[in-house]
């Protein structure tokens, strides 16, 4: 695979998208997070799951105040992230440093959490928020999620004894393994 420089690497896929190329969708945040450090640079190739993430965390510039916004649609159903990696891409082709780009990205996030958090409770009048699954073990965005949902007056619950993970998982499967063992549904 050829190496490009930075600023062509960025011009390049800034040109994909304004060409409106179809580029497949994604179903999991994972991957989000995946193609923004790939684009930073940050991270091209993983050793483990999880790894580009966390190093696009780790980069995150805490004093910065700004996002990027994602596209949803009406009834909240679709959300498109063009707008956020045009947005990044725009910055990077303007030398905007990767620490600002990655703090953007996850507050971006953040963002369209409290966003679909808002329609939900509108909706359904609901007004408590569990931040779970292996995106929420990225304090990063844990935390600016959960101080936005907190300003808008949502009530937030965060694990603190069992990782929000596929470890949470595995021990809510247990659990129900061993309550069918002692109903004997099993």
């Amino acid at each position: 695979m050829p190496v490009f420089p930075f600023q062509q690497l960025a011009g390049i896929f800034f040109r994909v998208f304004n060409a409106g190329t179809i580029i497949n969708r994604v179903q999991t945040s994972g991957r989000l997070f995946d193609a923004v450090s790939s684009l930073l640079r940050t991270r091209d190739a993983i050793n483990y799951e999880g790894q580009a993430a966390i190093e696009l965390e780790q980069i995150a510039a805490g004093d910065c105040a700004d996002n990027y916004q994602f596209d949803v649609s009406e009834d909240g159903s679709i959300i498109r992230a063009q707008k956020v990696i045009r947005s990044a891409v725009a910055d990077i082709l303007n030398n905007i440093l990767p620490q600002i780009i990655s703090a953007k990205f996850h507050r971006g996030v953040a963002d369209l959490i409290v966003t679909q958090c808002r329609r939900v409770r509108a909706e359904r009048k609901l007004n408590r928020v569990v931040l779970s699954g292996g995106v929420f073990q990225n304090l990063f965005l844990l935390r600016a999620a959960g101080e936005l949902l907190r300003s808008e007056g949502f009530e937030v619950f965060t694990h603190r004894r069992v990782p929000p993970n596929d470890g949470g998982i595995s021990l809510g499967q247990a659990a129900i393994a061993n309550a069918r063992i002692a109903t004997r549904v099993i």
